[in-house]
């Protein structure tokens, strides 16, 4: 087999798959799990529903470059960004968002943010939704909990918004996904269980429609404090 060190020593591009290559034994790297789904195809719309059109006021060119966005160990100020959508079909009665962003070895998608029960006559989540469980505007929303597999089920993130780190998977730029859900229902979660696991199964079934914002964000994105 041909040794690959110079092109480990240059940088080897990153492949999104389920193998990575180990530079000190050039031998592909295999998950130890298979990559889960994101929530948008866990819990997917009934079939022939219209997508929902999701939008942010706070990104340009589809990539995070303002640092209110980051989270506050790079320099950030882990603020919510704003997120719009269209309205649901008929029988919406409730909305829930979910954003998550993909890249690395991670088994599962990283889930920075939660939030369900959100009104049906809301269309917007506004820049700069505090952490607080229970969301003021709009009223009734609440704050789920973030969830990675790093936590392997023994840690619980935090309720609200967690921004992206840039050095996370080495800085490489990879995709975040914002997820919006219309339901038939609310989902009358325990906030304190309101993870990944827990928002997919109480969704199953009372999907009317759905639609994502997705946005990419690497080292090169980030825009340190002046």
């Amino acid at each position: 087999m041909r040794s690959v060190p110079r092109l480990c020593a240059a940088g080897m591009t990153f492949l999104a798959a389920a193998a990575t290559m180990d530079c000190a034994t050039a031998q592909p790297r295999e998950r130890a799990r298979p990559i889960t789904p994101r929530v948008i195809a866990l819990a997917s719309a009934q079939t022939g529903a219209p997508a929902i059109t999701v939008t942010s006021p706070d990104f340009a060119n589809q990539n995070y470059r303002d640092r209110r966005f980051f989270q506050t160990v790079v320099g950030g100020l882990n603020m919510a960004p704003g997120v719009s959508w269209s309205a649901g079909p008929a029988g919406t009665q409730s909305y829930v968002l979910v954003m998550e962003g993909e890249g690395g070895e991670r088994t599962d998608p990283t889930v920075h943010w939660i939030v369900y029960d959100i009104p049906a006559t809301a269309t917007r989540l506004p820049t700069g939704i505090p952490k607080d469980v229970y969301i003021k505007e709009p009223a009734g929303a609440i704050n789920g909990r973030e969830d990675s597999s790093v936590f392997h089920g023994t840690v619980d993130g935090e309720p609200g918004y967690r921004g992206p780190n840039f050095s996370a998977d080495g800085g490489r730029p990879h995709p975040y996904h914002f997820e919006v859900f219309a339901l038939d229902r609310k989902l009358g979660l325990d906030p304190a269980q309101a993870k990944r696991k827990a928002v997919v199964d109480a969704m199953r079934g009372h999907v009317l429609a759905s639609g994502e914002l997705v946005v990419k964000f690497g080292a090169e994105n980030f825009k340190p404090s002046e």
